[in-house]
């Protein structure tokens, strides 16, 4: 992994990443962008990362368990690999009406993204009528409203946010480099408002102070998929698994499988279809 990256080859004009944010920036010159997609991921075809890694991370994100190597697996979120051969791959694939998911493994759209514009230019190819599948976004960051331009070339997708909780007190202790709830909220309102189906992931469920008044909230926004989904544990290596740090702050908080369920009864008092 490189420590500087200051160009990224083929993707048109020179791009200088900021350093101030203290991550490491490294490229994946031959990295499959597309992978069959796994019986968990809602009948997908297939899932599509375009950054190995996420600037985001957040304290249980279990991305981190498919690193292989053990120091990266500790270094979570202090590093980003950009592959640099996607948008070759996007364009020579046949991927016409096959259901995508952006992203399983990363988030398409974190701070890295607004600089390189990767994810910008997989979705433009993507948008075009001779290659156009069913594509399915998955974001936790408000930059994603940038590419409501494009989303709406598509005939058929869905973009999903996470909203984790209603406490920004929670957010900051599980995932304090992310955006604020507001601005999320914010965001997928935008991508609403243009006509652009939307989806909810309360996932992972973290504590929800209100959860009646959280569930109205999310109703509001009419949304066509709402999901939640509780920490979990894997029993071997290189499987997905919630990290020990987030572990550790949900016994602070007292949260674990009771109050999980009981947070998404009142949930479904507004939320009917909630998927847990």
């Amino acid at each position: 992994m490189n420590a500087q990256l200051e160009l990224f080859e083929g993707f048109g004009a020179p791009v200088v990443p900021d350093f101030s944010g203290g991550i490491n920036i490294g490229v994946r010159e031959r990295s499959s962008v597309l992978a069959k997609a796994g019986a968990q991921y809602l009948g997908c075809d297939y899932t599509l990362n375009p950054y190995v890694g996420c600037g985001f991370g957040c304290s249980y994100c279990y991305a981190a368990f498919f690193v292989a190597d053990e120091k990266m697996r500790e270094d979570w979120g202090r590093w980003v690999d950009v592959k640099t051969d996607a948008e070759r791959q996007i364009a020579k694939a046949d991927l016409k009406g096959a259901k995508i998911l952006m992203s399983s493994a990363t988030d398409p759209y974190q701070p890295l993204e607004a600089k390189v514009g990767l994810t910008r230019r997989i979705v433009e190819l993507l948008s075009e009528p001779k290659r156009q599948p069913l594509l399915r976004v998955q974001t936790r960051s408000p930059i994603v409203v940038r590419d409501i331009d494009l989303f709406k070339r598509f005939e058929s997708i869905r973009v999903n946010m996470s909203i984790t909780t209603d406490s920004e007190e929670i957010r900051k202790k599980f995932e304090p480099g992310c955006a604020s709830i507001e601005r999320r909220f914010e965001a997928i309102s935008q991508v609403a408002a243009a006509g652009i189906p939307i989806g909810i992931s309360v996932c992972p469920t973290l504590p929800i102070k209100d959860p009646d008044a959280f569930g109205k909230r999310i109703s509001a926004l009419n949304p066509s998929m709402v999901f939640t989904g509780m920490f979990h544990q894997a029993k071997r290596d290189f499987q997905a698994s919630t990290r020990q740090p987030a572990i550790d702050l949900a016994k602070e908080y007292g949260w674990n499988e009771n109050e999980y369920w009981n947070t998404v009864q009142i949930l479904r008092k507004h939320l009917p279809d909630l998927r847990a």
